[in-house]
């Protein structure tokens, strides 16, 4: 049998204006009313899943990478963090708040925050979910005004990369026997 390959969002931070319009759109995924407003009113918490950063001028949305052999997974010691066939998941109701997982986190993609678990309010890790359960995809996508972020799968990522590299090379053949001809 054949492993799925899970997807991630790619983020082109060429287009990214740091507006926060994602971080907006995952909080409000994520609750029941479904829009800020309406998670607000109805009193629920809200928590995004994803971080607008900027590095010296660039801004760019982060969020987790759904790494195959996630850190994340390996050091947690209730199994709350978990691996699924295509994505890496947290059971809040498993989890302690140890913040094992944020620690080794290299993309600092997990955060522990206060929720409610079972009508009880506790600390739990929260992350990218790839947003699993709606039916549009990621929210954060869907939401993006300039298109910055969009959901890929390796394969596609290193065929565009093998693509690009092949038509470089062609370029620089033809270079090549342009300088000859001369």
């Amino acid at each position: 049998m054949k492993k799925l390959e899970g997807p991630f969002i790619l983020v082109n931070p060429e287009r990214c204006v740091g507006c926060h319009t994602c971080e907006l759109a995952c909080a409000a995924a994520h609750t029941t009313a479904g829009t800020i407003i309406g998670a607000v009113l109805a009193g629920e918490r809200l928590h995004r899943r994803n971080w607008v950063v900027q590095v010296n001028s660039v801004k760019l949305s982060t969020q987790c990478r759904q790494c195959e052999d996630a850190p994340c997974v390996r050091v947690c010691p209730t199994g709350a963090t978990y691996r699924t066939e295509t994505y890496t998941a947290v059971d809040q109701r498993l989890c302690i708040a140890c913040r094992l997982c944020t620690m080794v986190c290299p993309f600092g993609a997990v955060h522990v925050a206060t929720t409610e678990v079972a009508g009880r309010e506790k600390r739990a890790a929260f992350k990218c979910d790839l947003c699993v359960d709606r039916p549009g995809g990621p929210a954060c996508v869907e939401a993006c005004p300039t298109k910055a972020l969009t959901l890929k799968y390796p394969t596609e990522v290193i065929r565009q990369a093998t693509l690009t590299a092949a038509k470089q090379f062609l370029g620089a053949l033809e270079s090549q026997k342009q300088l000859a001809s001369q």
